[in-house]
């Protein structure tokens, strides 16, 4: 495992770090919802000036061919300065790909410039009710009528809907195939007619997820991506870009920054002088220095030009464990002090603690349950049965 960087690589970080310095928000997100998502679409707009968004993306599409090590790198010092996270990372990290994979030159010239610059937001229907985890299962359908298919259906858990002008969509086209077949990949023009957002009121008080309903919607031919009834293929690689590494960096250092500030808040409380507590911490930190190496060596390997694996699933459940841990030890630690929320002149660290218990609740959820995970880590890795 490689522990190390390259001049080369130092370089990118000291660059990076300059534009950031002019780039990130001085002033605190605002409170409200569509506000709150136009700060964070100016500051995507403004590190795309400099070159600094898809940096994975190869340079003919704007990205800058970035290296698996560079990629870790921009994703560390994201997190080292609390960046916000760019409003259109479904087009960044899932569209785009995609469509360099299996798009055809046409959705290419036409779908991929607006990701990057933040003109045009994309989201992503994929989960439904009872088809969260065992996505295949998922009952919205695809029917052809001429040059159109009219799809009707629900998707749930759809961030950002709200504001989104695309949306990449899966629907069962075969309703007699094997379920992880009969199911095509589609782009939606999200103000299509039959279509009907609800936000959802989440526990951090926050509505950013949605429920999306699909009434007859018509989709044009040329917006199938790939082949009918082969989008489960597709959407294997769209999920495996959503569950990258980098993702996993940027998560380690911010719960490393969060240990440390728990730390000194013990500190300031005199709570250091509890034996328990002390151990807590402790071990909160001995974890997020384990999740470091596991990431290490994740980005050693793809360095080394090896695809992870099932793996993968390893960080993710560890990730969730660790995420939820931390926002359980910040709330026993603040006490009466953790019902205080942004907003409350007397929240301790302006209610960051609590915002991270509350939203860590959602770690061993999105992206894959942990059971699905540890389904994956049983019998891909130990061979173990499916029963």
């Amino acid at each position: 495992m490689d522990l190390s960087y390259t001049p080369e690589e130092e370089t990118f970080r000291l660059e990076l770090r300059s534009h950031l310095e002019r780039s990130v928000p001085r002033d605190e997100p605002p409170e409200d919802l569509d506000a709150e998502f136009e700060w964070m679409c100016a500051f995507q707009r403004r590190m795309h000036e400099g070159g600094w968004v898809g940096i994975h993306w190869p340079r003919a599409y704007g990205g800058r061919d970035a290296t698996p090590m560079q990629q870790a790198i921009f994703a560390e010092e994201m997190a080292r300065v609390r960046a916000p996270q760019f409003p259109n990372r479904v087009g960044i990290n899932n569209v785009g790909p995609t469509l360099m994979h299996f798009g055809t030159e046409e959705q290419r010239r036409r779908f991929m410039p607006g990701i990057l610059s933040a003109d045009e937001i994309w989201c992503q229907l994929y989960s439904e009710p009872g088809a969260g985890s065992d996505l295949a299962a998922l009952r919205t359908r695809a029917e052809l009528d001429g040059d159109d298919w009219v799809v009707s259906g629900q998707k749930v858990w759809t961030s950002y809907a709200q504001h989104a002008r695309w949306a990449i969509l899966l629907a069962r086209t075969d309703p007699d195939a094997r379920k992880h077949r009969g199911i095509s990949y589609f782009i939606v023009d999200m103000r299509s007619p039959g279509i009907e957002i609800r936000p959802l009121r989440q526990l951090t008080g926050a509505s950013e997820f949605n429920e999306v309903f699909l009434d007859n919607v018509r989709v044009p031919r040329s917006n199938l991506i790939g082949k009918p009834n082969e989008g489960w293929q597709l959407t294997q690689v769209t999920l495996a870009h959503e569950r990258g590494t980098n993702y996993a960096i940027k998560e380690q250092v911010l719960m490393r920054i969060e240990v440390d500030e728990l730390v000194e808040e013990a500190r300031r409380r005199g709570a250091t002088a509890d034996p328990r507590t002390r151990q807590r911490l402790a071990q909160l930190f001995l974890e997020t220095e384990i999740m470091r190496f596991m990431n290490l060596q994740m980005l050693t390997r793809l360095g080394q030009g090896i695809t992870p694996g099932a793996e993968t699933s390893i960080v993710k459940t560890f990730f969730a464990d660790l995420s939820q841990a931390i926002g359980d030890a910040g709330t026993a630690l603040l006490g009466p002090h953790a019902q205080l929320v942004r907003g409350s002149r007397h929240a301790v660290a302006g209610g960051r603690f609590v915002l991270h218990q509350m939203f860590s609740r959602a770690a061993s959820i999105a992206g894959g349950t942990n059971e699905i995970q540890k389904n994956i880590i049983a019998q891909r890795m130990l061979g173990l049965p499916r029963d």
